[in-house]
């Protein structure tokens, strides 16, 4: 008898049994992998969770290298090249914040009863589309405003004149040319946000129920960790390309427009195009990928073996649009899921808002390039990042630690990353002084506040036709001053310094009347172009400080992620994981953009004026735009720790609850059978058999608890 039981075991369980992937020739056509019903057998060589997991990772990092890292680093460009202020790139970055709330939802729910690697593929597609149109604004401009003092041989723009020069385009034009744009970038965000809005939905839930839940947590680090590495390629990327000119492959026709002048103008589109193409290419395999991978099923049995707390509850097999609500409503009330999901939203609240506004930041701050400037996001980000996946993820599978555990490891790393934010209290850079902007012409020992009215015209240039419009920034080395233009600095000449190659401008009358200036009489009355130089050494301890930050949140954020997918049912995970992703945008990367960008134009000195209105900010006051971003980063940052605290207390609260409830269940069930005469023979029924099965899993319950 013993020998006839262990043999009971039929061939195909034994088959799902193995950790090994299933022989691809045994499976059905729709478990096979392929397109248009062509499925040959040298093609299911990629059927496997590895290939899965590659395709679905390098999908993350694409998506994570246009949207947020290199979408980053432009943003002083565009600002400079189309007029925009950071309201108004904080307004189109909600495009894409849009299109994922509105549309996440929806088709996270149509897909995830359907096939979820076809989604993913088309959507990739999609997404890719919206790459190129975000990318046209460059093709279908007429030229770059900034840009037409140093086009047409007009090597004499800026210099004290006494007859006016008219602008290259009226009002009318430029404003109409402004909308153009604006309705192209909005398009484009919106077009790639309903192409990215079910990656981290349907995508890593379609990883994650094909893979063994040993090893899900390892695929989540990756996956996070690559988007971590998306972000930071980003960065370095479209630093390489705002080092091209913006025109490139064509060259610079005016040797004073360098990579250090600030009117130059980076090739922002380039990476759109780049990483569109890339993207389309990684969408076919995508689409070739079977419904289910082998041993799906097992897979299946062993997450619902390891279930806790809520996540045990399966009542819910949302197939249709009014199952939506039932749905949504157990999630709602899961408290461990929403402490979790309010916990993100704190934590991406603040990459939303200043991730986009950080490179501008540090260029403002420390007066680096642009692209140098994306550079340090992309080392503070990839060193961050790589430090946190391997001790944080090193620490949780030393410590084997199960959903309680996670819980409370990331309102631990929550909690001790508000510390950082002394990084923008301490490591602050003088601002630059500009004369008429934030100090007077004759009076360098006093200030002219942000919020009082600068004066750029005075008696020393009273007789010069200077375009305010366009901003040229020239330096007076011997009081370290700096003018708006050699115009308003009321020069005269120009001419080129042979020792260094540095353009000079001469005879500067405004230089000569600074009665309070340190001036020797034998120095020339000479400035240079660009700004002045400044010492400052606060760079390095800020990316210092800014590596632990972002160390402390991947490990906060790898286990929080966790957390959402082992406290609710399998069958919900898809929808959890869209509702999440809602959640993320309308409380976070909505609002986010939106409001960093209207303060940080709150901080601004000086603007560009275009059309009467102001366009985008040239300085920025550095104390007080550090200060309010310490202010709105330490208010979110105890925002998620609490919530993070809150969720760990919930977990355990549920875990300790429903293991309750199915011991008593059990113990009345055994109570029930003992009651029933010896001699009767008792069909199990299903709910009895799933009541012993589930004494099973419950041997060593507490054990599991950390």
């Amino acid at each position: 008898m013993e020998k006839k039981k262990s043999s009971s075991k039929s061939p195909k369980l034994r088959a799902i049994d193995s950790t090994k992937d299933t022989d691809n020739t045994e499976l059905g056509t729709k478990e096979r992998y392929g397109c248009f019903n062509i499925h040959p057998d040298w093609l299911q060589v990629f059927n496997n969770r590895k290939w899965l997991a590659f395709l679905i990772g390098v999908c993350q990092l694409l998506f994570s290298t246009v949207t947020s890292g290199y979408e980053s680093s432009i943003v002083s460009t565009l600002q400079r090249g189309f007029g925009l202020s950071s309201t108004d790139i904080g307004g189109i970055s909600v495009c894409f914040s849009v299109a994922q709330s509105t549309l996440g939802v929806i088709l996270s729910h149509k897909a995830a009863n359907s096939h979820k690697g076809r989604w993913v593929g088309i959507t990739a597609i999609i997404a890719a589309i919206g790459c190129f149109i975000y990318a046209l604004p460059h093709f279908v401009t007429k030229s770059y405003g900034i840009l037409s003092s140093y086009q047409n041989g007009n090597q004499s723009y800026g210099i004290c004149s006494s007859t006016s020069k008219p602008s290259p385009l009226t009002d009318q034009e430029q404003a109409s040319q402004k909308g153009l744009y604006i309705f192209l970038f909005c398009l484009g965000q919106f077009v790639i946000g309903a192409g990215t809005s079910i990656l981290r939905s349907i995508g890593w839930s379609y990883l994650d129920e094909n893979v063994s839940p040993s090893v899900s947590a390892l695929y989540t680090g990756i996956n996070l960790s690559l988007l971590g590495l998306g972000i930071a390629l980003g960065f370095v990327f479209g630093g390489t390309a705002l080092d091209l000119y913006v025109y490139w492959p064509a060259e610079v026709s005016d040797p004073s427009l360098t990579i250090d002048n600030p009117n130059w103008i980076g090739a922002w589109w380039l990476g759109y195009i780049v990483i569109a193409a890339i993207i389309i290419l990684m969408a076919f395999p995508i689409l070739a990928l079977p419904r289910h991978l082998p041993n799906y099923e097992y897979y299946k049995m062993k997450r619902a073996q390891q279930a806790e707390g809520k996540s045990k509850i399966d009542r819910y097999k949302s197939k249709t649009l009014k199952d939506l609500i039932p749905s949504l409503k157990d999630l709602l009330l899961n408290m461990p899921f929403m402490c979790t999901v309010l916990n993100l939203v704190g934590n991406l609240i603040v990459l939303a808002g200043v991730g986009v506004f950080f490179p501008k930041y540090i260029e403002s701050q420390y007066g680096v390039l642009a692209s140098s400037a994306s550079m340090y996001t992309g080392i503070m980000i990839v060193v961050g990042m790589l430090v946190g996946i391997v001790l944080g993820g090193g620490y949780m599978k030393y410590k084997k630690l199960k959903v309680l555990g996670l819980a409370k490891f990331a309102a631990i790393s929550t909690t001790l990353s508000t510390v950082t934010v002394a990084a923008f209290l301490i490591a602050i850079c003088p601002r630059t002084l500009i004369a008429g902007v934030n100090i007077p012409y004759h009076n360098f020992t006093s200030e002219i506040a942000v919020s009082q009215t600068h004066n750029l015209s005075d008696n020393c240039n009273s007789g010069c036709y200077c375009d305010s419009e366009t901003f040229k920034p020239v330096c007076d080395l011997s009081t370290g001053i700096t003018y708006f233009s050699p115009c308003y600095a009321g020069c005269t000449s120009k001419g080129i310094d042979f020792n260094n190659g540095q353009q000079v401008f001469g005879n500067c009358s405004c230089l000569s009347t600074n009665t309070n200036a340190m001036r020797n009489h034998t120095q020339s009355l000479d400035v240079v172009l660009n700004y002045c130089p400044k010492e400052c050494n606060a760079l390095i301890p800020f990316i210092i400080m800014g590596i632990i930050f972002a160390f402390l949140v991947y490990c906060s954020l790898i286990p929080s992620y966790q957390v959402i997918l082992r406290c609710v049912p399998e069958s919900q995970r898809p929808l959890a994981l869209a509702v999440q992703w809602v959640f993320i945008q309308c409380l976070a990367n909505i609002p986010g953009p939106i409001l960093l960008g209207t303060f940080i134009d709150g901080a601004c000195s000086l603007w560009e004026v275009q059309n009467g209105e102001r366009a985008f900010c040239w300085i920025y006051d550095n104390q007080l735009l550090a200060y309010g971003l310490a202010g709105v980063i330490l208010a979110m940052r105890i925002f998620s720790a609490i919530f993070s605290i809150l969720a760990w207390y919930f977990l355990k609260r549920d875990i300790k609850k429903y293991a309750g409830i199915e011991k008593e269940n059990i113990k009345d069930d055994h109570e029930a059978d003992e009651k029933e005469p010896e001699n009767k023979i008792i069909k199990p029924s299903s709910s009895n058999q799933n009541m012993v099965e589930t004494a099973s899993k419950l041997n060593g319950f507490t054990e599991t608890l950390v």
